[in-house]
C-alpha cells in the first residue's frame, strides 16, 4: 500500500472455478445462455415460482441441449394445467355446503363460518352458511379440501372431503358447546353439598351424575325438562328450560327437605312434636311486690335485639319487628312458645298494662336437648309513680323443687349497701342525712322471691348489690338440706326512671348462670354462699343510663355458733363484717360472733 493505493501484482486463481471472478480483477469464464454462475460453477436456471404444473420458465435463448426443460409438477385427475402453470378443474363446478348438528343431523339454529383450504391448489377462502340454509360454493377445482366450521353455541369442528367431478354437496357438522349445570338450594342460591342424579327429556333424553358444577353436552337446541334428585337432605327439583346458542349455565333449584332431627325448627315443627329440633320457652309471670301472679301478658319474640343502648336515656325500643307473638287469657300467668330452634338467640319483650315492659334474651344453645325446655320465672314491676324512689331492683330465683334438678334453695337474701347504710330484709328502710332514700318492697324468700328493693342514690355513689344464702335448720327446713347457691338460678333486674321514661324502664340485669358459661367449674362449688352481684351507680339520677357492673364473684361467709352469717361487703367500712341473723325459730340466744 503506497499513499493509500494498492500496488503490486495480483495472483490469478481459477482453481475449481469455470465462471465468475478470478480474484485478480479478471474472469474465470462465462456460462452459456440459460445458465447462471453460482459459486464459480455454471448451472441451469428454472423458475417454478407460483406454478404447480407444466414446464418451468427458462431464460430466453436457453440451450435446451445443455439445459433440458423441467416440469413444475403434474395436475391430479380432473384437472388441467393452464398457461399460467397452475392446475385448474377440467370443468369448474358448484357445490352446496350445509351445516348440521353432529348428533341430530338437523340444521343448526345459528349462522356458521366455514374456512376452506386446499394445499394442492394453494387455495383458501371463508364463507358464511346461514342458519338452516345451504351455501353455493364455486370450487376452484377438484381434489382434497379442508373445512373448519364454527358457530355460536357450538364447538369448532375440522373436517376433510375429496371433491370429485360427481360431487354436488358437502354436509359439515358441529357439536353443541358444553353447558354447565348446577344444583342450588333455593333460599341461599348456594350449590348444595351432596351429589345428585339428573335426568332430562325433550330434544334429547338421557341422564348424568352431578357432583358440583357439571359439564353437560346437550342434544341440540330447544326445550328440555330436568329432574334433579339429591342424594340426601334436599327435595327433588325440576326445571323446564329452552337451550339456545347463548346458554352457558343451567341452574336447577331444590329445597331443604325438612324432617325432625335436621336441627331446624320449621315446617310446622314444635317442641311438642319435635323436641330434637325445637325448644320450649316457658315463661311465668308474678308481681315484683310479692302479691302473686300477673295474668294476661303478651310476649313478643325476636331474633334481633329490639332495643338500642343509649347513655343519655337508657335503652330505647328500636324498629325491629317481632317474629312471633304469644299471649294468654286474663286467667293465666304463663306463656309457652315452641317454634324456635337450638343455637339461636331469642329476645323477649313482655307487655302488660300498668307494668314496666320486661326484656330478656335466651341463648337456646345452652338448653339441654334431653330436656328441651327453657324456663324463666319473671317478677314484673309496676310502673314507678311520682312518690316512688327512682330505682327498683328485683331479685328472682327458682322456687323450691322447680325442675329440672338440681333443685335450688328457697331462701336467698338481697342486700344493697349504700354509703349511709344497708337495705335488706333485716334493714327494710334506708335514710341519708335524715331523708328516706330506700325501702324494701317485698321479700318472699320462702317461695323463691321476689326480693324487691327501691332506692334513690345520689350521683356517683356506689350501691353494692349482694345475694346471700343464710343457714337453715335441718329440722325446721329439711327440704333445704343439700341445696346450694350455685343451683338457685338467681338474677337481678334493674328498673329506673330516665329522661324519657318518667314511670321507669328496664335499665339492666345481671344473671348468675352467665358466670358458668365461662367458668363451668364454679357450678359445682357447694362451699360458696355469697354472690357479689353488681356495683350500681348513676351520674344523673332519674335521667341517664345507670352503670351496672357485674362482679361475677362468689364468696364463702363466716358462720358463728349461733348460725349467724358474716361477710365483707367490699364497698364500705361499716359493712366489712356485715351480719345476717339466723332466722329459723328455736335459735339459741347467744352473743354475736
Amino acid at each position: 500500500c503506497s499513499n493509500g493505493v494498492c500496488t503490486g501484482t495480483a495472483t490469478v486463481d481459477c482453481t475449481g472455478r469455470t465462471c465468475g471472478s478470478n480474484r485478480a480483477g479478471g474472469s474465470c469464464g462465462s456460462c452459456s445462455a440459460g445458465q447462471r454462475c453460482r459459486a464459480g460453477q455454471c448451472e441451469c436456471y428454472y423458475d417454478c415460482n407460483e406454478r404447480n404444473c407444466g414446464n418451468a420458465v427458462q431464460p430466453e435463448g436457453t440451450n435446451t441441449g445443455l439445459c433440458p426443460q423441467r416440469s413444475c409438477g403434474t395436475c391430479p385427475s380432473g384437472f388441467t394445467c393452464g398457461s399460467n402453470g397452475r392446475c385448474s378443474a377440467s370443468t369448474p363446478c358448484t357445490v352446496t355446503i350445509t351445516v348440521v348438528d353432529c348428533n341430530s343431523r338437523r340444521a343448526i339454529s345459528s349462522s356458521a363460518s366455514v374456512a376452506i383450504s386446499s394445499v394442492s391448489l394453494s387455495y383458501s377462502a371463508t364463507v358464511t352458511v346461514s342458519a338452516g340454509a345451504a351455501y353455493s360454493w364455486n370450487t376452484p377445482g377438484l381434489g382434497s379440501f379442508s373445512f373448519q366450521t364454527s358457530a355460536s353455541g357450538y364447538l369448532t369442528n375440522s373436517q376433510s372431503f375429496t371433491l370429485a367431478s360427481t360431487t354436488t354437496s358437502v354436509e359439515l357438522c358441529v357439536s353443541p358447546a358444553v353447558v354447565q349445570v348446577d344444583v342450588r338450594e333455593r333460599k341461599t342460591n348456594i350449590t348444595i353439598e351432596v351429589g345428585a342424579s339428573i335426568s332430562y327429556t325433550g330434544v334429547a333424553s338421557g341422564s348424568f351424575r352431578w357432583n358440583g358444577v357439571t359439564s353437560w353436552t346437550h342434544g341440540g337446541f330447544g326445550s328440555y325438562s330436568f329432574i334433579a334428585t339429591p342424594d340426601s337432605k334436599y327435595t327433588v327439583g325440576s326445571l323446564t328450560y329452552s337451550v339456545t346458542a347463548s346458554t352457558t349455565l343451567i341452574i336447577i333449584y331444590v329445597d331443604i327437605a325438612y324432617f325432625c332431627g335436621d336441627d331446624l325448627c320449621t315446617s310446622g315443627e314444635t317442641a311438642t312434636n319435635c323436641q330434637l329440633d325445637c325448644v320450649a320457652l316457658f315463661l311465668e309471670f308474678e308481681n315484683a311486690d310479692g302479691s302473686g301472679p300477673v295474668n294476661g301478658p303478651t310476649v313478643n319474640y325476636f331474633l334481633d335485639n329490639p332495643r338500642d343502648a343509649n347513655a343519655d336515656t337508657g335503652p330505647n325500643r328500636n324498629s325491629v319487628q317481632q317474629t312471633t307473638t304469644r299471649t294468654t287469657g286474663t286467667g293465666s300467668n304463663t306463656v309457652l312458645e315452641e317454634t324456635y330452634a337450638y343455637d339461636e338467640l331469642v329476645y323477649f319483650e313482655v307487655v302488660v298494662s300498668t307494668f314496666i315492659n320486661f326484656y330478656w334474651r335466651a341463648n337456646t344453645s345452652n338448653i339441654d336437648p334431653l330436656l328441651g325446655t327453657y324456663r324463666l320465672r319473671v317478677h314484673l314491676s309496676k310502673l314507678l309513680g311520682t312518690t316512688d324512689f327512682n330505682y327498683r331492683l328485683v331479685n328472682t330465683w327458682k322456687p323450691i323443687d322447680a325442675t329440672p334438678e338440681p333443685y335450688g334453695p328457697t331462701d336467698l337474701n338481697l342486700h344493697l349497701f349504700y354509703s349511709s347504710g344497708a337495705l335488706d330484709i333485716n334493714n327494710p328502710s334506708l335514710t341519708n342525712q335524715g331523708f328516706a332514700i330506700g325501702k324494701a318492697i317485698a321479700d318472699s324468700k320462702q317461695s323463691g322471691g321476689p326480693a324487691t328493693m327501691d332506692i334513690s342514690p345520689d350521683s356517683g355513689i356506689v350501691v353494692a348489690v349482694w345475694n346471700s344464702k343464710p343457714p337453715r335448720s335441718s329440722v325446721i327446713a329439711p327440704s333445704q338440706n343439700n341445696r346450694y347457691l350455685v343451683d338457685s338460678g338467681s338474677y337481678v333486674v334493674f328498673y329506673g326512671k330516665t329522661s324519657n321514661a318518667a314511670n321507669g324502664k328496664q335499665v339492666g340485669q345481671v344473671v348468675m348462670d352467665e358466670i358458668f358459661l365461662t367458668n363451668p367449674s364454679l357450678k359445682s362449688n357447694h362451699q360458696v354462699d355469697l354472690w357479689y352481684v353488681a356495683q350500681f351507680t348513676v351520674n344523673q339520677p332519674a335521667r341517664n343510663q345507670p352503670t351496672v357492673v357485674a362482679q361475677s364473684r362468689f364468696k364463702t361467709s363466716t358462720i358463728n355458733s349461733a348460725r349467724d352469717m358474716f361477710f365483707d361487703c367490699e364497698a364500705y367500712s361499716y359493712c366489712n363484717n356485715f351480719k345476717v341473723p339466723y332466722s329459723d325459730t328455736g335459735r339459741r340466744d347467744v352473743e354475736d360472733f
